[in-house]
C-alpha cells in the first residue's frame, strides 16, 4: 500500500490529504495534514456530503444501487432528495464546531473531491475504533458512493484475494465454548467477533468455563485492554485450571501458562495465504520453509493431526507441508499450472487474462438464470435467490422465513431487482445480505440503531473534565504490532514510546519536552516521558502501541528469560546501547466494544496527566 501510494502522489501527482489527531509520516508527505479532534472523521465526511448533495456535485451512477429509504423501489431521484434531508444538518459549519476543521476548508475539499474523475476514501482505524465507529465507517462509504467512487478504478472497491481449496477433515461436535460474540446482547451486529471480551466472560461464567484454554499467536495479557485484568483471570486456576500456549516467543501471556509449545516463524514453516490483492486481481502465494525449526520448535499445524490421533480423531492431511500439497492439487488455476511444484518454484501464481471486475455491480442477469432450479423471489429484499443453497428445508420454508431471516440465504444469492431490471449488484454476505448499499439500514433499525449515517458523540468524550484528556494510540512502521521487538535490529530502531503533546496542553500541566510523566485513569496508571510538539492537536495525548514489554527477549524487554536450561549468549547483546523499552497504554485503555460491530474501542480512553 505504501509503495503505491507513494507512486501515485509522487510519480502521477494524485494530491493526497491526510485528516490525523497527529502529524504521521503519511500526512508528513501529503499535500496537506488536516487536524482533526478525536472521533471527528465520519462528522467531516457527513459535512462534505451535505456540501456535494446542497452543490449538484454528486454523481448518479451508483444511486439506483444504494438503498436510501425505507421503500427499495424509489426512484433515483427521491434517493437523492432522502440523501440531501439525511445530510441537511451536518453543515461544514456545524462540523468545525464539533471537529476544528475549518468549514472552508470542508468546502474546498468536498468540491474537489467530487469533481476529481477518481477519488478514494481510505479509513480504519482511527474511525472505526470508537464507539458508533461503524456509523462512522458508514459516513465513510457514503462519501464514495455519492461521488461514484465504489468499485471503481481508483475508488473505494471491495477486497478480492484467492480462493484457496483446502482437504477438511470429518466435522467432529465438539464442546468448545462459543463466546466470541461478547456478552449477549452487549453488540448488535459482532463482525469484529469481539474477542477481546472473551476472558471477560470466561470470568463472568455465565457462559460456561473451559477445563483447557489454549491459544496460538496471540497475547491477551499484552494485546487486550485492561491487560492486568487479563493477567489476573488467567493467573486465577478456579477460572480456569489449564493453560496451553503456542508461541515463537517467551511473551506476557505464556510466561502464565501450564504448557507451552514452542511454535516456529514464518521462515521455517509451511502455508499459503489468502490476503486481498492490491490490483483487484487474485493473486495466489504460498510459504515454504527457508530454514529448519531451531531447537524444539515445531509448527503448531503439524502438531495438531498428532493431537487429533490422541483424541480418536482423524484429520484429512498427515502434516502441514500435506495440507499446502493438497490444497495446491486442489485449487482451480493453480493445479493446472503445475499445482503443489508449480508453488515450490515459482511461489505466487495468478490469471494472466484476468482483469479487475470493475462496475460488476452494473451487470445484468440473464433471464435464464432466474429460472434455474430453486432460485425463488423475495419481494421485500428484491433478491432473487436460490433457496437449494441457503441450508432452508424446502421452498416453503424458504419462502415463509424469507430471505433477510435465512442466516445463509446469502450463499444463494442470483441478482438484486433494480427498476424493474436484475443486477447483479454489490456481493452481499452474511449481515447485509441483498445487492444494495444499504445506507437506510433495516438492520439497525431492528437494534434500535440510527438508520442511516449519522453523527453520534462518544459518550466518555462529552463527559471529559477541564482538566482530561483524551489517550489515543498509534502504530509504527518499524514493527508488526506486538511480534517484533524481540528482533534487535528493529527495536534498535524503535524501542521508546513518550507521550506526544501539543504545546498548550503541556504549558497548561506545566510540562516541557523530556519530562516525566503520570498517566492515570480508574483503570491504572503508566508513567512515561512527554514529547511536545506541534505535531499533535491539542486536548490528547498520543501514546503509541508495540513496546513497554515485560518479556519478549534482552532486547525487546531487557529481561533475560526466566526459562531454565534456555541459553543466551547473543554475542550482539554486549552492543546493546539502549536501556528505555517504552510503557504499555493498554493498561489504561478499557476493553469496551463499539456496541455495533464489537471493535475494540482503543480511542476512546480518557486520562489525566501529570508531572511524575
Amino acid at each position: 500500500t505504501a509503495q503505491r501510494l507513494i507512486e501515485a502522489h509522487v510519480g502521477r501527482g494524485v494530491p493526497v490529504y491526510v485528516f490525523d489527531v497527529r502529524l504521521t509520516n503519511t500526512a508528513a508527505f501529503a499535500n496537506e495534514w488536516i487536524p482533526i479532534k478525536v472521533g471527528k472523521d465520519g462528522l467531516v465526511a457527513l459535512a462534505m456530503c451535505n456540501v456535494i448533495m446542497n452543490e449538484g456535485l454528486y454523481k448518479k451512477d451508483l444511486f439506483k444501487f444504494m438503498k436510501c429509504t425505507a421503500d427499495r423501489k424509489a426512484s433515483v431521484d427521491d434517493k437523492i432528495a432522502a440523501v440531501k434531508e439525511q445530510v441537511a444538518a451536518f453543515t461544514p459549519e456545524f462540523a468545525e464546531k464539533e471537529s476544528a476543521v475549518p468549514a472552508g476548508k470542508i468546502r474546498d475539499l468536498a468540491r474537489e473531491f467530487a469533481k476529481a474523475k477518481t477519488g478514494v476514501v481510505v479509513s480504519y482505524r482511527g474511525t472505526i475504533a470508537h464507539q458508533y465507529g461503524s456509523d462512522q465507517e458508514r459516513a465513510m462509504m457514503l462519501l464514495a458512493a455519492i461521488t461514484g467512487n465504489v468499485n471503481t478504478p481508483g475508488g473505494r472497491c471491495q477486497g478480492v484475494g484467492p480462493g484457496w481449496k483446502y482437504p477438511k477433515s470429518k466435522h467432529v461436535k465438539t464442546r468448545a465454548l462459543k463466546i466470541n460474540h461478547g456478552f449477549p446482547g452487549q453488540v448488535a451486529y459482532p463482525t469484529h467477533k469481539v474477542s477481546h471480551q472473551v476472558l471477560k466472560m470466561i470470568k463472568d461464567g455465565q457462559a460456561g468455563r473451559p477445563e483447557v484454554y489454549m491459544w496460538a499467536c496471540y497475547n491477551p495479557v499484552y494485546v487486550n485492554g485492561e491487560v492486568e485484568e487479563n493477567r489476573e483471570i488467567m493467573k486465577d486456576e478456579s477460572i480456569m485450571p489449564f493453560l496451553v500456549c503456542s508461541t515463537i516467543v517467551y511473551d506476557e501471556s505464556s510466561s502464565l501458562a501450564d504448557i507451552i509449545l514452542p511454535d516456529v516463524t514464518y521462515l521455517e514453516r509451511w502455508d499459503w495465504e489468502d490476503m486481498v490483492s492490491p490490483t483487484q486481481v487474485a493473486e495466489y502465494y504460498f510459504r515454504q520453509p527457508l530454514v529448519k525449526p531451531l531447537g524444539e520448535s515445531r509448527d503448531l499445524g503439524d502438531a495438531f493431526n498428532q493431537l487429533a490421533k490422541k483424541l480418536g480423531l482423524e484429520l484429512a492431511w498427515t502434516d502441514k507441508e500435506d495440507f499446502v500439497r493438497q490444497s495446491c492439487e486442489m485449487t482451480p488455476g493453480v493445479k493446472e499450472a503445475g499445482g503443489f511444484e508449480y508453488m515450490k518454484k515459482h511461489g505466487v501464481w495468478h490469471d494472466k487474462a484476468a482483469q479487475p471486475d470493475y462496475f460488476a455491480f452494473n451487470n445484468k442477469i440473464p433471464a435464464e438464470a432466474l429460472t434455474a432450479d430453486g432460485v425463488i423471489f423475495d419481494d421485500f429484499a428484491g433478491v432473487y435467490w436460490n433457496w437449494k443453497k441457503s441450508g432452508a428445508q424446502s421452498e416453503a420454508e424458504a419462502k415463509q422465513v424469507g430471505y433477510q431471516n435465512t442466516p445463509k440465504s446469502y450463499k444463494g444469492y442470483v441478482g438484486q431487482e433494480v427498476e424493474g431490471e436484475v443486477y447483479r449488484g454489490f456481493k452481499p454476505d452474511a449481515v447485509n445480505k441483498s445487492g444494495f448499499l444499504e445506507f437506510y439500514s433495516e438492520l439497525m433499525k431492528a437494534k434500535g440503531l440510527p438508520v442511516f449515517p449519522t453523527f453520534t458523540p462518544i459518550p466518555e468524550h462529552a463527559a471529559m473534565a477541564s482538566d482530561e484528556l483524551n489517550l489515543t494510540t498509534y502504530k509504527v512502521a518499524v514493527h508488526t504490532h506486538s511480534r517484533t521487538t524481540h528482533c534487535k535490529w528493529l527495536s534498535e530502531i524503535y524501542h521508546d514510546n513518550p507521550g506526544w503533546m501539543n504545546p498548550t496542553t503541556a504549558a497548561e500541566r506545566g510540562l516541557k519536552d523530556g519530562d516525566e510523566i503520570r498517566v492515570y485513569n480508574k483503570l491504572g496508571e503508566i508513567k512515561t516521558h512527554v514529547h511536545v510538539t506541534e505535531g499533535i492537536i491539542p486536548g490528547i495525548i498520543a501514546i503509541s502501541y508495540h513496546v513497554g514489554r515485560e518479556h519478549s527477549g534482552r532486547y525487546g524487554s531487557g529481561n533475560l528469560s526466566p526459562i531454565p536450561g534456555v541459553a543466551d549468549d547473543d554475542p550482539d547483546f554486549a552492543n546493546k546501547w539502549w536501556d528505555k523499552h517504552g510503557v504499555h497504554p493498554n493498561t489504561i485503555i478499557a476493553s469496551s466494544p463499539d456496541v455495533i460491530s464489537g471493535q475494540q474501542r482503543w480511542m476512546d480512553a480518557v486520562v489525566r496527566v501529570e508531572k511524575a
